[in-house]
């Protein structure tokens, strides 16, 4: 029989259960595998998943489940959205629902994975939901097939459309033909008064597409908010390919002479996340960056009418209360702890995908990931999770081999910090402007290695950071500046915003601001090498070692390449092939 959910089209039979893998036939209909539901659900707030013009700062239950109908390259959540026999408890939408209730959620929403794969479950979901007055609401590729979407687009209240491109070679890019049902599906949806917000991913080599696809959404409406993704290679492809900051903000400009509202995310710092008013440019709705792709309001956005008389086009209420997902819950922060947990496995030779989700589907639960959570922050107690995961694995010798290597160089470090201290450092992500949060892991790096952590002054707590003034920078004066190796900003640009927002730390003026190397701080255990990289810029010369040495033993030891041979990626789970680029350890 020819599933007929989605464009692909489907054979379903005894012998196929489809590109979606979660079908099934008894020859007479298709209809979902009973072994499939909910693997998560998380309460969390829109900006997070994310939606800006939608009942803003509004509590949804987020959740996810298996399966996709695309195939895309440096997918997020691929083992995730991809894998259909993880073998995990899952929650029926009955259930869902019930917690969505329990936890005064306004509505659901289905993200990580893609709800065509899931079309039977979400429409029970849907249903259920609207029954007990809560919204709905979904992330997908939005490749339905006529017939469906029109039942969809009934159920629905919000949608995220995550658009691949323009062109077809795109969408060939992901295993479908066309881009033309997505744009006729996003058309129809707000025909239907569903309320929709599109996601473009932007790499470098595609702005002509980009400006193709705000063209052709400024057809069906200049109103729909664009969000737009600065491409970043978590997956096997080059860093060459992922923008700056500073190129992104400009391609947003030039977006902006088509849509009506466009907002950059994955971009730490940037002013791109903020409303302003189209007829005056007055600011409307300050947001700032708050995980991989989310944002938080700043204050409540409860008047969407500026003082001019233009009216931003937000639908819903909003709420005056914030909520704040805490650890890993929430939006796509369970992605970046899977990749976590698979970085750990992977320095132990662990490789295989099944053995990987088993291990994960160990430690999915609130409990152990808010356990991991805090065992990322500190280097002593991260030997700790890499014990609990070895043990997990069953790897328990392989993983005293990558403790043993990490406690070895802390050592090092820690006798070279007791005779050098009172160094201040600043620790930022993507802009001057955006401080790593006072407890995270890259601060406390710092002070690992006996400097001052000017960030530990902050009182206020983000995901992962927050905004601060140009005079907190020059006050702490720090000596030595570090910018995050997960989402960086070419030296160039740093020093031109430097020199624009009026930051004059010694730090700026003496040239002593270092760009980390790719997941050499944060997310993997390549984090040792990451301090003993801060401590060499802090005290050059009295760590008695090279750095480079270090580095091409801790990739031969746990990644079977040698340092020179890896191709740096933002991902945490492993560099790939390649030639690094040595000026990254100047």
């Amino acid at each position: 029989m020819q599933c007929r959910i989605c464009e692909i089209g489907c054979d379903i039979n005894e012998h196929s259960r489809g590109r979606c893998g979660t079908y099934m036939s008894d020859g007479n209909s298709i209809f979902q595998d009973p072994n499939i539901g909910y693997m998560g659900a998380y309460q969390v707030s829109i900006e997070t998943i994310p939606m800006l013009h939608f009942y803003p700062s509004g509590k949804f239950m987020q959740v996810f489940s298996t399966g996709c109908n695309f195939n895309c390259s440096g997918c997020v959540a691929r083992l995730l959205a991809s894998n259909r026999s993880l073998g995990w408890p899952t929650l029926s939408p009955l259930q869902v629902v019930d917690k969505a209730l329990q936890e005064d959620c306004i509505g659901v929403v289905s993200t990580l994975n893609e709800p065509a794969a899931n079309y039977y479950n979400f429409k029970k979901l849907a249903i259920l939901a609207r029954e007990h007055d809560l919204l709905v609401g979904c992330s997908t590729n939005c490749y339905f097939t006529e017939d469906t979407l029109e039942e969809l687009g009934n159920l629905l209240d919000f949608v995220n459309v995550g658009i691949k491109g323009y062109s077809d070679n795109n969408y060939r890019t992901c295993g479908v033909h066309s881009s033309q049902p997505v744009f006729r599906n996003v058309s129809r949806l707000v025909e239907m008064g569903v309320h929709v917000e599109t996601s473009l991913m932007y790499s470098r080599g595609n702005e002509d597409d980009l400006m193709q696809v705000a063209r052709k959404l400024s057809e069906i409406s200049q109103q729909i908010p664009v969000q737009v993704m600065r491409f970043i290679p978590f997956g096997d492809a080059p860093i060459s390919l992922e923008p700056s900051i500073g190129e992104t903000e400009r391609i947003c400009k030039s977006l902006r002479e088509h849509m009506d509202h466009v907002y950059l995310f994955n971009s730490p710092g940037t002013d791109m996340l903020h409303t302003y008013c189209l007829h005056c440019g007055n600011l409307l709705a300050e947001r700032e960056f708050y995980g991989p792709m989310g944002a938080r309001l700043l204050h409540p956005w409860t008047d969407h009418k500026c003082s001019c008389g233009y009216i931003v086009p937000v639908k819903g209420t909003a709420s005056i209360k914030f909520f704040n997902d805490v650890g890993f819950t929430g939006g796509y922060r369970i992605s970046r702890a899977f990749s976590m947990v698979h970085a750990v496995l992977t320095c132990m030779g662990i490789l295989d995908d099944q053995k990987l989700l088993e291990v994960w589907g160990e430690m999915v639960n609130a409990e152990t990931l808010m356990q991991v959570h805090h065992m990322i922050q500190q280097p002593s107690s991260y030997l700790e999770l890499v014990r609990l995961i070895a043990e997990k694995a069953g790897t328990e010798q392989e993983g005293e081999e990558l403790a043993s290597f990490i406690r070895e160089r802390l050592e090092l470090v820690s006798a070279v910090a007791k005779e050098n201290t009172g160094h201040p450092v600043y620790y930022c992500m993507g802009s001057p402007l955006f401080a790593m949060n006072a407890g995270r892991a890259e601060n406390n790096l710092v002070t690992f290695a006996g400097g001052i952590s000017i960030n530990k002054a902050l009182q206020k707590e983000g995901k992962p950071g927050l905004n601060v003034d140009p005079d907190f920078i020059n006050k702490n004066n720090p000596r030595t500046i570090f910018i995050s190796g997960f989402l960086s900003r070419p030296l160039d640009e740093f020093y031109d915003l430097c020199n624009q927002y009026g930051i004059v730390a010694d730090a700026v003026k003496q040239h002593r601001v270092y760009e980390m190397p790719p997941s050499w701080d944060f997310g993997s255990p390549r984090w040792i090498l990451g301090l003993l990289y801060i401590a060499s810029k802090m005290y050059p010369g009295k760590l008695g070692i090279d750095l480079k040495d270090e580095a091409d033993e801790f990739y031969r030891r746990f990644y079977g390449i040698s340092y020179e041979d890896a191709r740096p990626n933002r991902s945490f789970h492993r560099p790939t092939s390649g030639k690094w680029p040595l000026q990254m350890m100047r």
